[in-house]
């Protein structure tokens, strides 16, 4: 918990909501918990039965008057269900939720509008929802319909608005009523560029005047520039609560944990799919594993340094050893050992070669060996990464063995430093900038 009695606007104290699995066992429960009030008995909302799960655990946190908390997480971690508690649109089945003042709610686009209704006439419904005299919506008015840029289209039934038009009119009710609170859920997303700065340059006016803001968003970039405090939710929870960039470290590298869990599962899903290893086929994409039948790879293991299991997973540029497991069948000459390595967007961003490195192989007898790789210091990016397996001779493109997907590994967010979330990059690079002033005679020349 953070601030006193005095400064804070929006106070969660321990609060909890569950769903059920089915739409079936919603309404069940549903119906049993209404009809156990009515008849003045103990409703069990609080305790989790079966075929339901929590979809926001025993969250607590404080926000304070003229402060902006981002929250972050993966699709399902309960973000969105927590800011409807806050709205008011779900009751918590444990807890407590207390906002002081006026309200401001973009929680999705086009939700509160009633779709028959002009713009104009919802402007002045969902004021009216915010607290707002029809006088003050007059003076509001003029204001409202310049910030959406709507123009004559804001006596137009919003059922034929698009879903840019939606949050334009939607941010600027809740934004220009002035309110103590504003709840915001990844709405911004939708409008174009200048759009979004306007409504940007507008969120940092109304912090600066003392409104308390939620913004929930996917964009690190969002969520560094507007946010002064950053929590990371997962599974219902709150794992990180501190800097901004802690809670984006943690979304990003759980974000990185999913994508490799999701690869390795289709993967799975396509080897099942095309039956047993692809062994004795010519070597093509349309296998994870091939080739001759001459070597295979058994096994890929990952390790640090000291040859210890790390989960796959590595810190900032720690140095690891790639292990594999090789049986030869047959006698092989001038033997080539490779593993490249893909990132989330992009194929072979690195490759590991056994000739490269140093390692002559002119022949191998059959039998089985232990193939050991260092990597002193790899430069990657946090994110997720996939090593892939390829065995040939020099000079002959044909495959010998080949195996996409054999291992995939991990690469965490430092501790020391801020690294900022940028998917199109894949490798750091250690530089050190300089500014210098310099006179004005040699700007001229």
């Amino acid at each position: 918990m953070t601030g006193t009695d005095a400064d804070w606007a929006i106070r969660v104290e321990g609060v909890s909501k569950k769903f059920g699995l089915t739409l079936r066992q919603s309404m069940k429960y549903g119906l049993r918990d209404m009809s156990q009030r009515l008849l003045g008995r103990a409703s069990t909302t609080g305790d989790l039965r079966e075929g339901e799960f929590w979809a926001v655990n025993n969250v607590s946190f404080e926000v304070k008057r003229g402060e902006a908390l981002g929250i972050m997480g993966v699709n399902g971690c309960g973000k969105s269900t927590l800011l409807r508690i806050l709205n008011g649109v779900y009751a918590p089945d444990r807890g407590r939720a207390s906002l002081r003042g006026r309200v401001g709610a973009m929680i999705a686009a086009g939700a509160g509008f009633a779709p028959m209704l002009s713009g104009r006439e919802n402007v002045y419904v969902n004021g009216t929802l915010l607290g707002l005299s029809t006088h003050e919506i007059d003076d509001l008015m003029d204001e409202i319909v310049a910030f959406s840029e709507l123009g004559q289209f804001i006596d137009l039934p919003v059922k034929n608005y698009s879903s840019g038009m939606y949050v334009r009119l939607g941010f600027a009710i809740a934004a220009l009523s002035r309110p103590d609170v504003l709840l915001m859920d990844e709405v911004l997303a939708v409008g174009d560029l200048n759009f979004q700065k306007k409504c940007f340059d507008y969120i940092l006016k109304l912090k600066r005047d003392g409104t308390a803001i939620i913004l929930v968003s996917h964009s690190p970039g969002a969520i560094w520039s507007v946010c002064d405090r950053g929590v990371f939710m997962n599974r219902g929870g709150i794992e990180v609560d501190g800097p901004v960039e802690n809670a984006i470290r943690a979304y990003d590298d759980q974000n990185s944990r999913n994508a490799a869990l999701a690869s390795e599962q289709f993967a799975l899903a396509s080897a099942t799919k095309d039956g047993a290893s692809a062994l004795g086929t010519p070597a093509e994409y349309g296998h994870s594993q091939g080739g001759t039948g001459d070597i295979v790879c058994t096994a890929v293991r990952l390790f640090n340094s000291a040859l210890a299991p790390t989960g796959n997973e590595f810190e900032f540029k720690e140095a690891m050893i790639i292990e594999a497991e090789l049986t030869v069948k047959n006698p092989i000459e001038d033997l080539l050992l490779r593993f490249t390595i893909d990132a989330a967007h992009y194929r072979f961003i690195a490759t590991l070669d056994s000739y490269e490195q140093g390692l002559d192989l002119p022949r191998v007898a059959p039998g089985n060996y232990r193939l050991r790789v260092h990597v002193n210091a790899p430069n990657f990016r946090p994110g997720s990464y996939t090593l892939n397996v390829g065995v040939s001779r020099k000079g002959v493109g044909v495959h010998l063995f080949y195996w996409f997907g054999a291992s995939r590994f991990l690469v965490k967010h430092p501790s020391t430093q801020f690294l900022y979330a940028d998917s199109n990059a894949v490798m750091h690079l250690d530089g050190k900038f300089s500014l210098q002033t310099v006179s004005p005679e040699v700007v001229a020349a």
